[in-house]
């Protein structure tokens, strides 16, 4: 039988702090490691630069960490690459890395 007098307390505060802490972000860049391999792996390589551009930034988003991996500015094309155009067939990359990398999970 149950005890009616049993309370549970969740500290909404602490949650918080450890949500936002440097571990979670260190395991989060962590765990986002194989993805940004992938996406390297996947991207075009005309020269090489657009996929060497690639990188994963922990970005604290209110009180939780999250893991952005893109390129940068100066490849902006490699999104026209993974979407396709109206000329340009998609060639997706970054999706397929995440896909990668949730199936070896």
């Amino acid at each position: 039988m149950a005890d009616d007098n049993v309370r549970v307390h969740v500290d909404e505060r602490a949650i918080r702090e450890i949500a936002a802490s440097a571990d979670v972000r260190d395991l989060l860049m962590e765990s986002g490691e194989p993805i940004e391999v992938a996406a390297k792996a996947g991207a075009p390589k005309r020269t090489g630069e657009g996929a060497a551009s690639i990188r994963r930034e922990p970005v604290l988003d209110v009180a939780t960490w999250a893991v952005r991996i893109s390129w940068d500015r100066a490849h902006y094309y490699l999104y026209f690459h993974d979407r396709g155009t109206e000329r340009l067939p998609a060639r997706p990359f970054l999706e397929p890395a995440l896909e990668a990398a949730i199936g070896g999970i």
